[in-house]
């Protein structure tokens, strides 16, 4: 046996799937029985009918979707193709090695075997002038089992990858091999078509919070305490035009994932992310035509990963890239206007004055320290300015807050925090913030260069609301929140102090 991770996401994949389908994480421990009972599994399945729509888009013209085969060039494919670990390799491949385990190879193949390769008789880009690529038989059977370790989506075929920790790799096959298993029992008893799911990053962050949550250890390390990050490849290997998209999830998005769906806050997170699932088309009332009673309209179905989208699970893969606007739209709860050029998207609705349960100073911190790696001196200087803020605000002066949360000039908002502090010490007490704190937090320097200076107020703001709602204010002094979320302001409209 031969078998083993090569960190090509294809052939990993498929051997991944294997392994999953055997219940045996480590490759080194399959055996030429495991190998049968995958490739006869595939035997009855991909030649069945059911998966055709899939296998197209994954293996054009071989005899598992070809309507033109015989049932001689059938049987003669499963011996080569699907037997070919038990049978004697092809003449052709003499002298020849297999391109992932440097073994003899068994079969010379071509883009109906192996995705995302040449066509057959193209000499381009394989060794000795052969007119296809040299493979040996196990890894040719990966390769025809990496479509039950990858889903149909969109009418392609979506599969994870995770070069740095392959038991992610093997997760992420389990998990798509049990999809595929349930849905080919449905299509067997039901007779539809196969199903294809859509929203791949939706469906591939699901099924990466499934996996956190079953794992024994922490599901953002390895077994090594090495963190892992995930790629995930959309592709199709169809004739009229093969195709790819890449999908990345660094290793810091992974783990703060990972930590927040198991810490203290995971309550306000999974409401945050519950609260991100598009929302449901218009429902047509039945025909009053038809009843003299009131029209009745169906009850939406709940959101499932596969049918719809989860506009935070899409927005993790724009990390850190974006983590300004996602702190603003998901920690914050500031409607983002372009939200409404979308359909369906729940993200133009949203408002703070609404949703202050969901705004968590804790959920920002960990996001701070896991996405952005921000120092702690630094988080600790805003979280002190937004504590000074809020005693301030409920003693004082409870305009200040409104005048904090639209402002959108940095010169105005300099002066609001001056004035404010020349107002604390005319008291005899400390300034609200002083120099070093304002260049720690507002300012660029060496050590923290490029400031976003709107960033560093949202940030303020979280930790502002959440401390004012402990202290009573709003549920004392509703008004405070009153137009706090219009849409003008939410459009971060300039607003002089």
């Amino acid at each position: 046996m031969t078998l083993r991770y090569t960190g090509h996401p294809i052939a990993d994949v498929g051997v991944a799937t294997i392994c999953a389908f055997c219940e045996k994480p480590d490759p080194g421990a399959l055996t030429q029985d495991d190998l049968r009972k995958i490739s006869r599994f595939m035997e009855r399945e991909y030649f069945s009918g059911k998966l055709l729509s899939y296998l197209t888009c994954v293996f054009p013209n071989s005899a598992y979707v070809n309507p033109t085969v015989g049932d001689a060039k059938k049987n003669d494919y499963k011996r080569e193709i699907l037997q070919g670990f038990e049978n004697d390799p092809d003449p052709a491949t003499a002298h020849l090695r297999c391109v992932f385990s440097g073994e003899p190879a068994a079969r010379i193949v071509n883009r109906q075997h192996v995705p995302l390769i040449t066509g057959e008789d193209v000499l381009n880009f394989f060794p000795d002038g052969a007119g296809g690529m040299p493979i040996g038989a196990d890894f040719l059977l990966a390769m025809q089992a990496f479509p039950l370790g990858a889903r149909r989506c969109l009418g392609r075929a979506l599969a994870v990858h995770c070069p740095d920790d392959q038991s992610l790799t093997y997760e992420f096959a389990h998990r798509f091999l049990e999809d595929n298993r349930k849905l080919l029992l449905l299509a067997e008893k039901s007779g539809e078509k196969y199903e294809d799911a859509k929203a791949p990053r939706t469906l591939v962050v699901d099924a990466l919070l499934d996996i956190m949550r079953r794992r024994p250890w922490s599901a953002s390390e390895n077994r090594a305490g090495t963190r892992a990050s995930v790629t995930v490849y959309h592709l199709t290997n169809s004739g009229q035009g093969p195709d790819i998209d890449v999908y990345e999830l660094p290793s810091e998005v992974v783990s703060f994932v990972a930590k927040v769906s198991r810490a203290g806050s995971s309550d306000i997170w999974s409401k945050i992310v519950a609260r991100a699932w598009e929302t449901p088309a218009p429902l047509r009332a039945n025909s009053a035509k038809s009843s003299r009673r009131a029209p009745i309209r169906a009850k939406p179905a709940p959101p499932e990963a596969g049918k719809n989208r989860n506009f935070l699970y899409e927005d993790l893969f724009r990390l850190p890239e974006g983590a300004a606007r996602f702190i603003r739209t998901y920690f914050l709860r500031r409607a983002w206007r372009f939200a409404r050029q979308q359909k369906n998207d729940p993200r133009a609705e949203y408002a703070a004055a609404r949703e202050i349960q969901l705004v968590s100073w804790r959920l920002t911190h960990m996001f701070l320290k896991e996405i952005l790696g921000m120092d702690k001196s630094r988080i600790e200087a805003i979280r002190t300015l937004g504590d000074r803020l809020a005693v301030h605000i409920s003693e004082h002066d409870r305009r200040l807050f409104q005048r904090l949360y639209r402002v959108n000039r940095y010169d105005f908002f300099r002066t609001l925090l001056i004035k404010t502090s020349k107002d604390t010490v005319g008291r005899g007490q400390e300034p609200i913030i002083g120099f070093n704190e304002f260049i720690a937090i507002f300012a660029e320097t060496e050590d923290v260069p490029r400031v976003d200076w709107r960033l560093a107020r949202d940030l303020v703001l979280i930790r502002l609301i959440e401390r004012l709602n402990e202290l009573g204010v709003f549920s004392k002094q509703p008004e405070v929140l009153e137009g706090l979320d219009s849409e003008e302001e939410s459009a971060d409209e300039e607003v002089a102090p």
